[in-house]
């Protein structure tokens, strides 16, 4: 039944950010929940990561769409506001995955090895779709 309820979450839940407790749901909790062994529980926490990056990838070029929209209702051009953005994302990347480095690291040669490393990945990437979120409801004023 948790199989089910996993799959089914992962087919229906929409590409969206998670706040809060649904980072940790999707991100950790609920492969701990429906896997029973070690090597279940750090594939179903490689495919959580993947819809994660995917995720991530389209709120990307969303926020490079209202990038562009803004600029052009300003009058001016997107150019160097969507470099500032590659540039930024580049060193989030650099960060991301130093961070995701330390925190598989911190299993100490252990089982959890490679499942710390993508629990982190889908993590960040979902605070990351937030912070574009944001960027483009406060900074740019978009829906």
């Amino acid at each position: 039944m948790r199989v089910v309820v996993l799959a089914l979450t992962i087919v229906l839940a929409p590409a969206v950010a998670l706040a809060g407790t649904g980072i940790v749901a999707a991100c950790y909790k609920d492969c701990e929940n429906a896997t029973h062994s070690n090597p279940q529980y750090k594939a179903c926490l490689a495919r959580a990561a993947d819809k994660a990056d995917a995720a991530l990838n389209q709120a990307y070029k969303t926020l490079q769409d209202k990038i562009r929209a803004a600029a052009k209702d300003m009058g001016q051009p997107a150019d160097t506001h969507l470099e500032d953005l590659k540039s930024s994302q580049k060193y989030w990347i650099t960060f991301r995955d130093a961070n995701c480095t330390l925190e598989d690291n911190l299993a100490f040669g252990g089982t959890a090895i490679g499942g710390n490393y993508s629990s982190c990945l889908c993590a960040l990437s979902y605070e990351r779709i937030d912070d574009f979120a944001r960027i483009g409801a406060q900074v740019l004023g978009e829906p």
